[in-house]
């Protein structure tokens, strides 16, 4: 073989290689594969470039304190999604229950999967940290440590909250039959290896827990912009 052909076969196969590397590292991640469950989660799954997780616990008051930031920034926060192509996930854990025993937190999670099962994850979700600050944070109850525990809440609260939005007896059954509780528990297992600290954040690259009631959108979105990085 002359030194030409060798020289030209070399060239090819550089060229090649390098085609496969930019196609590589320019077509979307393959993020549909690593989220837990699709209905916790906002922006175009499909063409997401970065996975954005947030794992929580419904009866975390700084977790509360956190969604409703998000949820009082709605508008900005999809454009953001939008503009840098994330998909953004909530994985919902009973940890408070696990780790400190509070009791409502089980039942808590466990609503909140019967909603995603009838792709309500999001209405329910809002309702519920919405009814938290009003029925008990704001009252200075359990929104903090030092503040005076949830003692009254009761049995039918996580309910009918479902009913308050919309959903029927398929949500109920689901709820009083406590079907959803062992994807409450393995789920709740698999964050435990993942997150440190509630609400835990994995944006990216970036990972950090907490959140400050004093926070604002300047701050979470300077936390977002971190995982672009």
């Amino acid at each position: 073989m002359s030194k030409v052909v060798r020289t030209v076969i070399l060239v090819v196969i550089v060229a090649l290689f390098l085609g496969l590397f930019i196609f590589s590292s320019t077509r979307p991640a393959d993020i549909g594969g690593k989220i837990w469950n699709e209905s916790m989660t906002l922006g175009d799954v499909e063409h997401a470039t970065r996975h954005y997780i947030v794992y929580t616990d419904i009866m975390c008051p700084y977790c509360n304190y956190y969604a409703r930031t998000i949820q009082e920034n709605e508008e900005e926060f999809l454009q953001y999604l939008a503009d840098n192509k994330i998909a953004y996930e909530v994985r919902v854990t009973d940890m408070l229950y696990e780790g400190s025993g509070v009791e409502y937190s089980r039942p808590a999670a466990e609503a909140v999967y019967c909603a995603a099962n009838e792709n309500r994850f999001w209405d329910y979700y809002h309702a519920a940290v919405n009814h938290l600050f009003t029925d008990y944070y704001e009252k200075g109850i359990g929104y903090s440590k030092t503040a005076p525990m949830i003692t009254d809440m009761t049995a039918d609260y996580w309910k009918n909250i479902g009913t308050e939005i919309g959903l029927g007896d398929s949500f109920v059954n689901c709820y009083e039959n406590e079907a959803s509780l062992t994807l409450v528990y393995d789920n709740t297992m698999r964050a435990s290896n993942f997150a440190n600290g509630l609400p835990y954040f994995t944006f990216g690259k970036f990972s950090t827990g907490g959140f400050d009631p004093s926070w604002e959108w300047a701050e979470v979105k300077q936390m977002l912009n971190e995982g672009l990085k």
